[in-house]
Formats: structure tokens, C-alpha cells, sequence
């Protein structure tokens, strides 16, 4: 690491070496970074190609931060908290306290869900000998057990908002410090045998550590000594602890809980227990005693895992304000018996929690390597509740800008990232214009799998009046058909689109491989068209000559000589499809039984000479009379300059039939 706290790197390749591995660097869509190597050029460098130009290729490598959810293991975290977080959006701010901790519940199961699937995935043999992976599930495993964690502390103090919080926290030091009670369960199943395991006392002073008085009693119960008046007045002591219930006068509990408290020590000052030193040193913590507390602190891991047990033999009614002074007095306990530790960021977290500073709670939060997934699920919480508004207000904080910022972030995360991007709209449309906006640029840079996916980005799009996005994801889908050859779904999609170019473009390679080789391509999707013609001229035409086409491939000649002239007097016949127009109306014009009525046959010969010779001309002029592109191809000839005889030739014969047959009197 250098100086100022960063991560140096070089790309290592032959020419970034040769430039003294300077890089450059480019965002790319999807939170990435295109870098390649970089010659450094400042105001004295001189402008000329280096001796080694064009040595080397420029390699050009694309950096993108690694997530604990590219896990496929923890990708169902990420599905089940979007489901409770739209729960959140509909209750509002009107929900009750209740239902509050019920979302907050929620998100807490799906952590402790997820870490059991991330500890059964630890142990399978595929992970054990992948190194890399197995780094992954320890990493995630550390940073959901501290969401967890910290989340279980805040629901106890701010959502839940208790009198009386020392039972809850020793709910929670419990299943935060589970190895005491695991063993315990243990011991149990060895019955009488438990007590002369070598971690016998050491397990049950753990226990009343964490304030686990029923196991602790269930434990002495078994032990070989416990027929003895020591071990009975033990059971005693703690049978008869009194333990405050919800309702309860708080006067009347603290005249009995100070009565048996001073009986305790009574008890054991007077030699009581002075035979079974490690039951004395046990009763003296129940009873407070500082020394004892100070040796148990020396073997905490974090300074909170046994704050809650103390509160209970010490301060058992403690309210939220009193924690405040609690955890403070005790962090300075344990920070003087052990020295020689650092505090983490999750007991700096669990005490800003209870100290009340969630101000730096909130930054520290952020911290976390989960992409924002708890302090945003957090943040929206918090606001909705509103418990804590005054708090924001007091300490000048925007909540609700701070929540807006915090779910734009996260769901613009979710929208760049592989197969979350539907998770990510939810989150941007509770960002109201912010979020609608960034719908519209980030929906058509999804990478479209398939046209099942594709139909319900453009279902989305349309559902949000984005119907720029719908049009691109349209024009994506009909240049991915053309190029793979499907060239009905590409006039689709071009269509839907409502792009003129596009459409044009489908529809004039659809004509000019007609002219070619004489088959229609598509011709189910071009009978279909209907109204939608108009999208494009172009496509007008190709539909209207298609109808003349299939009028002509059934025998009708004469909707088809009708439908004929019409597209020849239409102005929208493009230049290389007139050869191939009046090439079709030779067969009708060379009919004994005319189908082109004189009048018709004069505007055809018009055509001849207005159109189709001065495109022959130019072309002529352009290339040179031998030149291939002088020549425009129909499959059914091969040059066109042979063909305008023929087509004088056949249109005075048809007009001379059709004067006749105009001009004669029918007999009487």
C-alpha cells in the first residue's frame, strides 16, 4: 500500500511496461473501468509516433468492484429483502409499532437464513477445496453476522422502544455469543460425568456471564456435589432471584431485589461457599462483585458480550438513557483490561448504538461491504417509523433526502448488475422523478438474453411512459434478428420500434432479395402488417406489392393489374425495385385477353421512359456502360438494358388490342 492509503497496481503487459505502467482509464455502463496503457504527454513532449509504435498490441482490461452477492448463495437475500421492503412501502407511515417490528423481524430472519445456507455451503467439499471461494463465504458470513447483529441491538432500542431493555439485550448477547450454550448442551447429555469435564466451571461461568441462570441451575443440578448445603444454598440463591415482569411495580421490585441481593452477599461473606471455591467465585458474580466481572471482561472477545449479564445482577431494571452511561463505563473497563486490543467496527458500532450516536452509526454503517444492503434497508425503515424524527431533526439531518439518496444508490447498483435488475427498479421507482430517469438510462443497457426477457423490459418500460426505451429495446431486438437472419422477427421489431430508418432498412433488403432471387422472405409477418404500414413509405410498398404478389400467385390478374398501376403511379417506388415493377407487367401486357386497359398501358410506357431510362442513364454516366452497377439485377434477366425493348414492344402491342376492343361496338 503507498503513502496516502491506496491500493497501487499496474497492468504488467509489454507496452504498459514500456510506459512506465501509466494507465488510463474509462467508465464503462455497470460500474466499470476500461483501462489500458498510457504514454504520459505533457506541454514539452514531442508530437511524433515513439520508436516502438505499433509493436504492441493495447490490451485493454475492464476492472469491476467484486460483491458479496455475486454469491449465487446470497443472491435470495437480496430477492426476499426487495419482497419485505415493497411490504414497507405499502404500510406507509401509517402502520402501528407492531407491524414496524414485524418488518424489522423480517429483514433479521433473512440474515439468519442466509448465514445458515452460507455455513452449510462453507462445509460442502466443492467450496473446501476452493480456496477463493471459501475466502467469499467466510467474508460474507463476518459481514451478515455483524448486520445481524447490530440490526437485533437497534430493533431493541429505537423500534421496540422498551422501559426496560436488559431482557431483551440478553436475548440478543445470547444468540451473538452461542458457543457458552452449545457446550452447555453438551455437559447436559453427560449427566453426572459433566462435572468433572475440564471446562466444567469455566462453561457455567460463562453462563451467568450471559446470564443464563436456568442452565447455570440445571448444570449445578447434575454436579456430583450437589447433595451438598453449599451447592443447595446456591440453588437456592438462584431459584429465588427475582426476575422483573412487564406490569410489575417497579418499587416493589427493588425492595426484593435488594433484599436478596444483600442476602447474597451475606451469604457469601459468611464462609457459606468457602469449601467449593469455584462456586463462591460463581455466587460472587451474581452478586456484582467487581474483581470477578474484571477477570470475565479479560476473556471477552468484544467489550459487549457480557454487558448484558452484568446489567442483570447489577442494574436489572436499566432503561435506555441509563444504558447510555452503562455501556460507556464499561467500554472504559474493558479497554484498561485489555490493552493490547483494538477496538473493531463492530464494537465501535454496538457502542455508538447505545451511546445514542446514530449520526456516525448511520456513516459507519455504510462501511459495511454489502453494497449499502443494510443501511438502506435500515435508513427506510427509520423513516417510515418515524420514532426517531426528532433526533434527525435536532442533529440537522435531511431523513428523508438521506433515504432518497441512499435507495437511488442501492437500486442503481441492483439495475448494473447481473440478473438483479428487476430488484432495481423497485427500489428507483420510489425515487420518484431521480428514479424515473434513471430507469430510462439504465433499461436499455441491459443485456437482453432473450426476447422473453426483452418483452418484459418493454411491458416495464411502457407501464412507466418510457417509450424512448421501449423503442431502443425494440431496435436492439430487430438488429440482433437481422443479423441472425430472421428477418420477420427483424421487420417485427423495426415495426414496434416506430424507427422509419430501421423499418426502411428491413423492408429494403426484404425488396432487393425479392429482385434477386425472386423469393419473398417473411410473408407471414408482411401479410400481417396491416395498419402498421404507414410506420415507413418503404413498408407501405413492400405491403402493397405483396398484396400484388399473392393477387398474382392466384390467379387474379385483374386486382392485380389494378393493384399494379396503382404502385406505379404511387411516387413511393424506390429506384432499384423499378426494373423488377415493370418487369411484372409484362406478362399482363402480353395477355390476349388484355388485363391493362389503354389508358393504363400509356402511363406504363410513361413510366418507361420517365423513370426507369434516366435511372439507367445516370448509372450509366456514374460507372461506365460495361460497369456491374450499371446493370440492376432482377432474377430474371440479366441486364435490364435488353429488357426496355421488350417492354415497348409489349405495351404497344397491349395498347393496340386495347383500343380495339375499347373502341368496338358491341352487336345489337
Amino acid at each position: 500500500m503507498s503513502e496516502s492509503g491506496v491500493f497501487a497496481f499496474e497492468l504488467g503487459d509489454e507496452l504498459a511496461t514500456r510506459c512506465g505502467n501509466t494507465l488510463t482509464g474509462v467508465f464503462v455502463p455497470g460500474s466499470r473501468i476500461a483501462l489500458s496503457a498510457y504514454r504520459h504527454v505533457t506541454h514539452s513532449s514531442r508530437d511524433a509516433p515513439t520508436e516502438t509504435a505499433g509493436q504492441d498490441p493495447v490490451l485493454i482490461y475492464m476492472a469491476q468492484e467484486s460483491t458479496l452477492f455475486d454469491e449465487p448463495v446470497l443472491r435470495s437475500v437480496l430477492a426476499e429483502a426487495n419482497a419485505t421492503f415493497a411490504t414497507l412501502q405499502q404500510l406507509g407511515s401509517r402502520a402501528t409499532r407492531a407491524e414496524y417490528v414485524n418488518i424489522s423481524r423480517a429483514y433479521r430472519s433473512i440474515v439468519r437464513s442466509s448465514l445458515e445456507k452460507l455455513e452449510q455451503a462453507k462445509k460442502s467439499p466443492e467450496v473446501q477445496t476452493d480456496e477463493a471461494r471459501l475466502q467469499r463465504l467466510s467474508d460474507a458470513i463476518v459481514v451478515f453476522y455483524a448486520a445481524e447483529c447490530l440490526w437485533h441491538l437497534f430493533e431493541i432500542l429505537y423500534i421496540q422502544s422498551n422501559q426496560l431493555v436488559v431482557p431483551q439485550l440478553l436475548d440478543w448477547a445470547r444468540f451473538h455469543s452461542p458457543q457458552a450454550e452449545d457446550r452447555a448442551t453438551d455437559l447436559l447429555l453427560m449427566g453426572e460425568e459433566a462435572s468433572e469435564s475440564d471446562d466444567y466451571w469455566s462453561i457455567v461461568r460463562s453462563l451467568i456471564m450471559l446470564g443464563e441462570i436456568d442452565i447455570t441451575r440445571a448444570l449445578l443440578s447434575q454436579n456430583r456435589k450437589a447433595g451438598q448445603t453449599s451447592f443447595k444454598a446456591a440453588e437456592q440463591i438462584l431459584k429465588t432471584m427475582p426476575v422483573y415482569q412487564e406490569g410489575y411495580a417497579l418499587q416493589k421490585f427493588h425492595s426484593q431485589w435488594e433484599f436478596w441481593h444483600v442476602d447474597t452477599e451475606r451469604k457469601i461473606q459468611s464462609g457459606l461457599f468457602a469449601t467449593e471455591p469455584e462456586l463462591e467465585q460463581l455466587l460472587q458474580l451474581v452478586a456484582g462483585d467487581n474483581e470477578q466481572w474484571d477477570d470475565g471482561i479479560k476473556e471477552s472477545q468484544d467489550f459487549f458480550e457480557y454487558l448484558p449479564g452484568y446489567l442483570l445482577f447489577t442494574k436489572p431494571t436499566c432503561k435506555p438513557f441509563e444504558l447510555k452511561i452503562a455501556a460507556a463505563n464499561w467500554l472504559n473497563r474493558w479497554c484498561v483490561l485489555q490493552p493490547e486490543k483494538k477496538q473493531c467496527a463492530m464494537n465501535r458500532m454496538v457502542f455508538q448504538l447505545m451511546d445514542h450516536d446514530l449520526k456516525i452509526f448511520i456513516y459507519d454503517a455504510q462501511k459495511l461491504n454489502d453494497t449499502h444492503w443494510f443501511s438502506t434497508h435500515l435508513i427506510d425503515l427509520i423513516h417510515h417509523c418515524g420514532q426517531l424524527k426528532s433526533y434527525f431533526d435536532q442533529n440537522n439531518i435531511d431523513l428523508p433526502a438521506l433515504r432518497h439518496s441512499m435507495i437511488y444508490e442501492y437500486g442503481s447498483y441492483l439495475m448494473t448488475s447481473h440478473n438483479m435488475w428487476q430488484l432495481g427498479i423497485d427500489y428507483l421507482d420510489c425515487c420518484k422523478q431521480e428514479g424515473q430517469a434513471a430507469i430510462e438510462l439504465l433499461l436499455p443497457r441491459i443485456t437482453l438474453r432473450s426476447e422473453r426477457q426483452a418483452t418484459k423490459l418493454i411491458n416495464l418500460a411502457r407501464q412507466r411512459g418510457l417509450t424512448s426505451v421501449e423503442r431502443e429495446i425494440c431496435k436492439v431486438l430487430s438488429k440482433r434478428s437481422y443479423d441472425n437472419e430472421r428477418y420477420g422477427n427483424a421487420l417485427e421489431w423495426a415495426i414496434r420500434s416506430k424507427d422509419v430508418l430501421l423499418v426502411t432498412a428491413v423492408a429494403d433488403f426484404i425488396l432487393k432479395h425479392y429482385s434477386k432471387t425472386g423469393c419473398m422472405l417473411c410473408p407471414d409477418t408482411i401479410a400481417n402488417v396491416g395498419g402498421r404500414m404507414f410506420a415507413s413509405p418503404r413498408l407501405v410498398f413492400l405491403s402493397k406489392y405483396f398484396e400484388f404478389y399473392e393477387f398474382y400467385r392466384n390467379r387474379d390478374f385483374l386486382s392485380a393489374s389494378e393493384l399494379l398501376v396503382n404502385l406505379l403511379e404511387s411516387k413511393i417506388t424506390p429506384d432499384y425495385f423499378w426494373p423488377s415493377l415493370l418487369i411484372d407487367s409484362m406478362p399482363l401486357l402480353e395477355s390476349k385477353d388484355p388485363k391493362i386497359f389503354a389508358k393504363e398501358t400509356v402511363a406504363i410506357l410513361h413510366h418507361i421512359e420517365t423513370d426507369l431510362v434516366p435511372i439507367i442513364e445516370r448509372n450509366v454516366s456514374k460507372y461506365g456502360k460495361h460497369h456491374s452497377e450499371t446493370v440492376f439485377k432482377d432474377y430474371r434477366v440479366e441486364n435490364v438494358d435488353e429488357i426496355l425493348n421488350l417492354l415497348r414492344l409489349a405495351c404497344a402491342r397491349n395498347l393496340a388490342r386495347a383500343l380495339i376492343i375499347e373502341n368496338t361496338m358491341p352487336v345489337v
